[in-house]
């Protein structure tokens, strides 16, 4: 429950004022008489009215210094300008065309004509394949043109666990030994649920276990065999075709190209990926595979050395970083708050980190700290109260002994104008007005996302309250199963929580023990539209990588005691047996039907009588089963009975409930569909 603020500003001007003058009557023993408005005395009341008046006015207020170190104490401040983050697929544009070029890390990419111009820079180098097409075949199998088709392809068979993808880069050029230790990319994209976020977006979530083991490899020209690339050396940014994300490789020394095929002016090079002991839920769909990406971020570095001659050791010292007007317009951005650096090197000529902080009031004398002002393009230090003065006083007469160097680096751009659309072209720009120009030009493949100007301290308030009221805590089953559907990273559906059972004693209580059962997500088409067969998974279950994650979670959210168990869903078998009475015999395309609404109803994910999953622990009513075979037969049908039968049972059970534990949920076997003759119905009157 929250307290009510504390209201300290009660009393308006008339207020007081109206409060004086009922106390100068007997306060002056009736001396005071006359008390109209020109009275001397009456304007001086009114004069110290007006007065308190607006001190109980800044009582009243709460100063930004008081919510900043309320929120520190809650680890939380606001949020800095962030940079925009989207992959840019490169392009050499010199011309004529060069042999492999290097886009060395911070490549500077200008977007079109903008003005200001928006500007990315990109994380890390990479070498431009000449390509001109990627082939790729599934254990043997050439799917190239079904993913030109837009078709998805799934890189596992239906219940395999291990699988070979072969990916033939298409090159105009043969590569040279030169190039072993620099890296080129691919990058993958997947049909994933929305949640699924890609390598690029601000959502994405780092450290999540692989749910299969890739094995990355070559033709080595030296052994004629295949040679596999370091672990060390593959940076996957798809968490092992978790998600969409982009593949780095280097370069081998030894790469041995393939035979030539019908394109005599191609040189192919391939590269082999074994996926082994796979467990995820259901087969990755594989809906494209191109070359030469890199994340590129609204975001680029400088370096300023501010002119602090006539800087004296009084209040008021300020750095600005606005540019200067031989400063090309590229650089006009602001700089954000979190990556901005002060160095100041004083008399003994040992340079000094500052330390950057929101604001000033709680700082010392002695602290030397600074606040940037994003807005103004400043940066600000403290008056010698509340933090150190950034000149030192002079030792000596000569003031050249105190001379104070200045050194700022920090990250300009950020903020919302970074949030650019998909396919966009963009071009190279040297980072240095008038030099060479890097000669690349870019599409970005995903729109630019993740921009966010700097949070103001209502925005700030508002979002930590947001925040408190969300339940990071697990006290009731109901908080446990929240916390566990909302594992970032991974993709889970439904959760249920089993106080007091232990996987090692199911048969027991055992006070302190929580399992918590988890259904990740597995495509439907009541969610997904269209559904591959290969992708299709009647009993989802989860990785080893999503159970984890949600473990993490859940210790960190639980009570002090008690153990924590996340365990994948416990399926019972079913089979059913349903008698009906028809005219003629059924069609194959009904019966399908009857046996894909049975499916559907008992589905964990789209069952159940409200369409959100078969209910953990719901028995199972021959009444319920039965209604929903009468739905699909309408009129061409009379259900007579439905008889159940999970493990464990001997015969059919066609009038009881068919009870199953309360973590348990249903996987339909088999349905035997038995017709017999309808009764012929009699007519007219009687």
């Amino acid at each position: 429950m929250s307290l009510q603020p504390v209201q300290l500003d009660t009393l308006d001007w008339q207020d007081i004022v109206t409060a004086i003058r009922t106390r100068i009557y007997p306060d002056s023993n009736g001396k005071w008489t006359f008390q109209a408005p020109v009275d001397p005395g009456v304007t001086l009341l009114e004069l110290f009215a007006w007065l308190l008046d607006q001190r109980i006015y800044w009582m009243n207020q709460t100063p930004a210094s008081l919510v900043l170190a309320v929120m520190s104490l809650l680890g939380e401040s606001p949020n800095p300008a962030k940079a925009a983050v989207t992959v840019l697929q490169l392009a050499d544009s010199a011309l004529p065309a060069r042999q492999f070029p290097v886009a060395s890390a911070g490549t500077l990419m200008r977007l079109g004509d903008t003005n200001p111009p928006i500007l990315f820079t990109t994380d890390q180098s990479l070498t431009v394949l000449p390509l001109k097409g990627i082939s790729v075949t599934v254990n043997g199998v050439d799917m190239s043109n079904d993913l030109a088709q837009g078709q998805p392809v799934a890189v596992l068979s239906p219940g395999q666990q291990s699988s070979e993808l072969r990916f033939l880069l298409h090159l105009s050029q043969s590569i040279p030994s030169s190039l072993a230790g620099n890296f080129f990319s691919l990058m993958f994209q997947f049909q994933v649920p929305a949640d699924e976020y890609p390598q690029w977006s601000p959502s994405a979530v780092a450290g999540i276990v692989p749910a299969a083991s890739l094995t990355w490899s070559y033709t080595s020209s030296s052994s004629g065999a295949s040679a596999v690339f370091a672990a060390t050396q593959v940076d996957d940014g798809t968490q092992g075709f978790r998600r969409s994300g982009v593949v780095r490789l280097p370069f081998p020394s030894d790469w041995k190209a393939e035979p030539a095929g019908s394109d005599s002016s191609a040189t192919t090079y391939a590269i082999v990926l074994d996926i082994s002991n796979a467990s995820f839920t259901y087969a990755p769909q594989l809906i494209q595979v191109q070359g030469n990406e890199v994340l590129a971020q609204h975001s680029w570095p400088r370096s300023i050395q501010p002119s602090t001659a006539n800087w004296l050791p009084l209040p008021g010292n300020i750095i600005s970083v606005q540019p200067t007007p031989d400063t090309p317009s590229w650089q006009e951005y602001p700089p954000i708050e979190d990556s901005v650096q002060v160095s100041i090197t004083a008399q003994g000529g040992t340079p000094v980190e500052w330390q950057r902080v929101l604001t000033l009031a709680l700082a010392g004398p002695t602290d030397t700290d600074f606040i940037v002002d994003r807005a103004r393009a400043q940066i600000r230090f403290g008056d010698g109260l509340t933090g150190r003065l950034p000149i030192p006083a002079p030792t000596t007469s000569d003031p050249a002994s105190s001379a104070t160097t200045f050194t700022v680096t920090y990250n300009a751009g950020g903020g919302t104008a970074g949030n650019v659309g998909e396919g966009l072209s963009w071009e190279a720009v040297p980072p240095v007005p008038g030099g060479p120009s890097p000669q690349f030009t870019a599409t970005n493949l995903a729109e630019g996302s993740g921009g966010a100007d700097t949070e103001t301290l209502l925005q700030a308030q508002q979002r930590v309250q947001e925040e408190l009221n969300l339940p990071i805590r697990a006290v009731t089953a109901a908080d446990f199963e929240n916390l566990a559907i909302s594992t970032p990273g991974v993709t889970l559906r439904r959760a249920y929580a089993a106080i007091g059972y232990h996987p090692n004693f199911p048969c027991a209580t055992v006070p302190g023990a929580i399992t918590v059962f988890i259904v990740p997500y597995a495509p439907r088409v009541q969610t997904d539209g269209t559904v591959p067969t290969s992708s299709f998974v009647a009993v989802p279950q989860p990785d080893p990588g999503a159970l984890a994650a949600a473990l993490a979670r859940l210790q960190a959210g639980k009570i002090l005691g008690g153990q924590i168990f996340v365990c994948p869903p416990t399926y019972r078998p079913v089979w059913l047996r349903i008698q009906v009475a028809v005219d003629r015999t059924l069609s194959a395309a009904l019966r399908s039907s009857v046996l894909t609404g049975l499916q559907t109803y008992l589905d964990p994910l789209v069952g159940g009588d409200e369409g959100g999953g078969w209910p953990f622990g719901n028995p199972l009513r021959p009444s319920g089963l039965l209604k929903v075979a009468q739905e699909i037969l309408g009129e061409k049908g009379d259900v007579l009975s439905v008889g159940v039968r999970i493990d464990g049972m001997t015969s059919f059970e066609n009038c009881q409930d068919t009870t199953i534990q309360p973590y348990e949920l249903v996987r339909l076997v088999h349905v035997d569909l038995a017709t017999q003759r309808r009764p012929a119905q009699s007519a007219g009157l009687r």
